[in-house]
């Protein structure tokens, strides 16, 4: 639900629930009262954007509802539910509303609101008082409008608190208008917590309230026994873990590798179809790269986590896969740019006779190897900078316009 006045949402009536909680304790009284340490945890983070679409999430530490408060101007006007199916949400951890119905290349002001809920049984609910954050803005995509564009991309953190801390710091002081998550943010998912922590709250830093991210999955992220809920935290423009978004002069290509082993490697347990999987992205992407809002722009940038090209063979089967189901449609797409993790050392593969763009790759997990890339376009070329935690340059690297 989008753009529905904040009177009539406080006058609509009682809170409906659905899902897991964490029950109220019963105070001295023998009363039981909504959780009374209830915290959100960290600030907001903006993603799964669409010119006319964002999702917004944030954590939470015990049971509650929650939604968004938006508008143009800073006095807001408008808000916004996860509701599904006639029950808005309920949830211990995770918070997640999307907005429908915005303007492309628009500032919007907006601050998240939870509100902590005692579900002692069907006709028993208790409430707590609003939770609400300071208010924040961003801008949706311009579809192309404007003819400059900035953004950042980091790879391959695994849960490394100080790589996190340096990368956060340094983006916070050049934000750009877009940050990609190239994948491997977790080591595997264990837990709904670590989903939550590493996403939303990262080493305890705000880092996409303001400046939206995009998230392509890692082979490390598809490890693990929670890691089908990824998809609880992490939203993305259409629900796959593939899909295109045109910013100024790019229009940026997320790809999903999947896992790095053989889908019968003894390790998964014959639990992955990632071969199939790569094969259903091979014509997503061939309909993909044809659309005017792809094929029209100055530059195609794709974001995959594992590399398609370098040693020979390509060392992982994901890669190498990917590589023979996707190589022609990419030079047919005019694709002039590929930047990739996985391998956590940071090196540049020019174009060459069979690979008219080039492949950069970022570093690791360690400070010492963890690297930001930095891109700036305009419509008539494009520089990708490779940048340490301490801010010096790796290197630079300038693509035309072809």
């Amino acid at each position: 639900m989008s753009g529905v006045s904040r009177r009539d949402w406080l006058r609509s009536g009682s809170v409906a629930v659905a899902g897991a909680f964490v029950p109220a304790v019963a105070g001295a009284d023998g009363i039981v009262r909504p959780p009374q340490d209830f915290k959100v945890l960290g600030a907001p983070v903006v993603q799964a954007l669409t010119p006319t679409s964002v999702s917004i999430a944030w954590a939470v530490n015990d049971t509650s509802t929650g939604w968004v408060e938006y508008g143009e101007g800073e006095t807001l006007g408008s808000m916004a539910g996860g509701d599904a199916d006639g029950l808005r949400p309920l949830d211990a951890r995770v918070q997640r509303v999307r907005i429908e119905g915005l303007r492309p290349g628009t500032r919007y002001h907006y601050r998240a609101v939870s509100v902590p809920i005692a579900f002692l049984g069907a006709y028993d609910i208790r409430r707590g008082r609003p939770y609400e954050s300071r208010t924040y803005s961003f801008v949706t995509p311009d579809a192309g409008a404007a003819g400059r564009v900035s953004a950042a991309i980091i790879n391959d953190t695994h849960e490394q608190p100080d790589t996190l801390k340096g990368l956060f710091t340094q983006l916070a002081d050049a934000p750009g208008d877009l940050l990609f998550w190239n994948g491997d943010m977790f080591n595997d998912i264990a837990t709904e917590q670590q989903l939550a922590e590493q996403l939303l709250y990262p080493a305890g830093m705000a880092y996409a309230a303001a400046r939206p991210v995009c998230f392509a999955r890692g082979n490390h992220d598809v490890r693990g026994a929670e890691a089908r809920a990824l998809g609880r935290v992490l939203d993305t423009p259409d629900r796959h873990y593939f899909f295109t978004l045109r910013q100024g002069p790019v229009a940026f290509i997320v790809l999903d590798t999947g896992e790095d082993k053989p889908d019968d490697a003894p390790v998964y347990a014959g639990l992955g179809t990632f071969d199939a999987y790569r094969t259903r992205q091979a014509a997503w992407l061939a309909d993909a790269l044809t659309r005017a809002e792809v094929r029209d722009a100055p530059f195609r940038v794709v974001v995959v986590h594992i590399p398609l090209y370098g040693e020979k063979p390509v060392p992982f089967h994901g890669g190498a896969d990917a590589r023979d189901k996707w190589h022609d449609t990419l030079v047919r797409g005019r694709v002039d740019l590929m930047i990739t993790g996985h391998t956590h050392r940071h090196a540049w593969l020019p174009p060459d006779a069979t690979r008219p763009f080039g492949q950069l790759t970022g570093g690791g997990p360690q400070p010492a190897a963890a690297t930001l890339i930095r891109l700036e376009a305009d419509t008539q070329r494009l520089v990708a900078r490779m940048h340490r935690l301490d801010g010096s340059v790796i290197s630079e690297h300038v693509i035309a316009r072809r």
